[in-house]
């Protein structure tokens, strides 16, 4: 609905008037970009099993009827998606605090995922123990 609802943007160029884009700055900012507006967020880490985020959204002023309704669906998707990172998180966390836990593969899809550990493996060398250390 939100594809076929979304007006022409005509100040983007026409590889970018359908395209959502991500991109994730190290170690805890992100900004995606949509046709019909720009989402920033923060995550800030508040205790080992909690994040805080902090999001908001600018677009410029469009008034159409199809804009609005394309900028509800848009935010109505992220709920959904947000919705279940939330879950896949909780349960991870859970999974992780159970005796029997060992890391496991992420998708190749989880690009940001991939290379989010990757650096924190790098960072922290205990993180590539498929175990905590005795005492943590």
């Amino acid at each position: 609905i939100y594809q076929g609802i979304l007006p022409d943007v005509p100040h983007l160029p026409a590889d970018r008037k359908r395209l959502w884009t991500y991109f994730k700055l190290w170690p805890n900012f992100a900004f995606d970009i949509y046709p019909d507006q720009v989402d920033f967020m923060q995550f800030i880490p508040v205790s080992a099993t909690q994040t805080l985020i902090r999001e908001i959204a600018y677009a410029l002023p469009d008034d159409r009827r199809e804009m609005k309704a394309a900028r509800y669906l848009n935010w109505r998707i992220n709920r959904q998606v947000n919705a279940e990172d939330t879950e896949l998180v909780a349960r991870v966390q859970e999974g992780m605090a159970s005796k029997s836990f060992t890391a496991g593969p992420l998708a190749t899809s989880e690009v940001s995922l991939r290379s989010f550990g990757r650096k924190m493996r790098h960072l922290i060398p205990e993180a590539r123990l498929n175990r905590p250390p005795t005492g943590w």
